[in-house]
């Protein structure tokens, strides 16, 4: 059976979060995703430490989606280089991962 992950991204625009969750969505390559923010940021960029408002963008997927959802997020995301972070799941409910492939096999 095809093990659950949890694919998170940051954005700077909440319509970017969107765009992508419902991008992803369309293509049955998740089946849910959840946007937090803002959130505050502070990272490394060209020498200098940034810090900036973000959104974050959670998507549950299973791991034989991870190449398909990791080429849409680079490919639709806004940033020269996109924060795209797979986490497994180790554990969860029966119902929800049930739910979680009858999506993701329509």
């Amino acid at each position: 059976m095809d093990n659950m992950i949890l694919i998170t991204t940051t954005v700077e625009k909440k319509e970017d979060a969107i765009l992508l969750a419902k991008e992803l969505l369309n293509k049955r390559l998740i089946g849910c995703a959840q946007i937090d923010g803002p959130i505050e940021s502070l990272y490394w960029w060209q020498g200098t430490i940034e810090q900036e408002p973000e959104y974050r963008l959670s998507v549950k997927s299973i791991e034989s989606k991870w190449d398909a959802i990791k080429a849409t997020i680079e490919a639709k995301h806004p940033y020269d280089v996109p924060e795209i972070i797979a986490t497994p799941v180790i554990k969860e409910n029966e119902g929800y991962k049930k739910w979680l492939l009858e999506e993701l096999r329509k």
